[in-house]
């Protein structure tokens, strides 16, 4: 008798004891009160998940019924209560790739051509150039050719263009009637192009007609 009162006495404290560490530890948040169910991901935290949610450490272990807030892992399903902010998204803004700017490598120098061999007075002819310093600004130049003399250049510009990227160019240009104040005239004409600041250029001529 002595000894089943014993083991009666045994098994109380163990219920006892059950029941003492369940009704001590917090309770869980139901699943259907959850807003949001958040998946802890690698280098998360309490912390750092209620930063995001609007809410504090605090809020999430008691809601969760954490034991210890410090230890949670990854892939742990965390209940975020309702209300909750939604944490904010992070638009990364586009990856804008300059584009490559060419430059004459040594002993590479810049070339003209024109779509017509001939034009007058008032005609415009479109200019092609390529192996220029890219992004560069260009200026176009005309004189009157002679033969085997060099062609002397005006001091003013009459036309400009703009090199892409890649070196080239291509450009309308209207042959004028006088350049420097002078009536533009011969046989032939000699086109300079010449690029700001590099010095870089190119030349070719176009006859009269």
């Amino acid at each position: 008798m002595r000894r089943s009162f014993q083991f009666y006495s045994l098994c109380m404290l163990v219920v006892v004891a059950l029941l003492g560490i369940h009704l001590g530890a917090p309770s869980p948040a139901q699943a259907q009160t959850c807003a949001v169910v958040h998946v802890v991901r690698p280098g998360e935290n309490l912390f750092r998940i209620g930063l995001a949610y609007g809410f504090s450490w605090t809020v999430l272990q008691s809601y969760n019924g954490l034991l210890n807030p410090n230890h949670i892992r990854v892939g742990q399903r965390i209940c975020i209560p309702p209300h909750a902010v939604a944490p904010p998204v992070v638009v990364l803004p586009p990856v804008v790739v300059p584009p490559t700017v060419y430059f004459p490598p040594p002993g590479v120098i810049p070339a003209i051509t024109f779509n017509t061999r001939s034009a007058r007075i008032g005609d415009t002819i479109v200019i092609s150039g390529v192996r220029f310093p890219g992004n560069a600004t260009v200026d176009i130049f005309i004189a009157p050719r002679t033969p085997g003399v060099p062609s002397v250049y005006p001091s003013l510009a009459s036309g400009t263009a703009s090199v892409n990227p890649d070196g080239t160019f291509v450009t309308n240009f209207t042959i004028p009637a006088t350049v420097g104040g002078v009536p533009l005239t011969g046989s032939s004409f000699s086109i300079l192009v010449r690029a700001r600041g590099s010095g870089y250029y190119a030349f070719n001529f176009v006859n009269a007609r």
